[in-house]
């Protein structure tokens, strides 16, 4: 094992924010994506457990350390500057037959409207181009206008309106072909 020398007053473990400063406009060459690591996987439920709808939920960081340590396989985490930007789950099979599934994809607020999103839902539809799914589907709270107007904006189409088990409200769930 290597130590390293850590000189005082150093904080260790404390991880940088992204230099806003210095990002470019569009940030979607910038981002970089990985399988989640542990720290990944706290990064990524402290984003989920601050968005919306899990936030309105009152789902705690510790639930969504758990919820999101099932789909960990399905996790594709999205770096800028070696610091988790947002997340993304892809799994093979959804609510459309034959069809991959998207559950959740999450950006930081501060880097939302610069090419990340875009960015990271592109990285979504190949990795189930990957899994040789011919279509992705998805599920959206209609009330979610930015949100529906994103996926409308990316080919998606609404393909049917459904009741969401967990919280009983309608959703949208929407598929685009690959």
């Amino acid at each position: 094992m290597t130590m390293n020398r850590v000189d005082a007053g150093v904080e260790v473990g404390a991880k940088p924010v992204p230099d806003m400063a210095n990002l470019p406009n569009d940030l979607s060459l910038a981002v970089k994506y990985n399988t989640p690591s542990d720290e990944d996987m706290a990064s990524v439920a402290g984003l989920r457990a601050n968005s919306e709808p899990w936030l309105s939920r009152g789902e705690t960081l510790d639930d969504s350390l758990k919820a999101l340590t099932g789909l960990r396989p399905f996790v594709h985490v999205a770096k800028v500057q070696n610091q988790v930007v947002g997340y993304v789950t892809v799994e093979r099979d959804g609510p459309v037959p034959g069809a991959a599934y998207m559950r959740n994809i999450v950006i930081k607020p501060e880097l939302r409207r610069r090419g990340v999103g875009s960015a990271v839902l592109n990285q979504a539809l190949q990795v189930a181009r990957d899994m040789y799914r011919k279509t992705i589907a998805l599920r959206v709270d209609p009330a979610n206008s930015t949100a529906v107007s994103f996926y409308r904006k990316a080919g998606f189409t609404t393909v049917a309106t459904v009741v969401s088990k967990k919280s009983g409200k309608l959703r949208l769930l929407m598929s685009r072909e690959l």
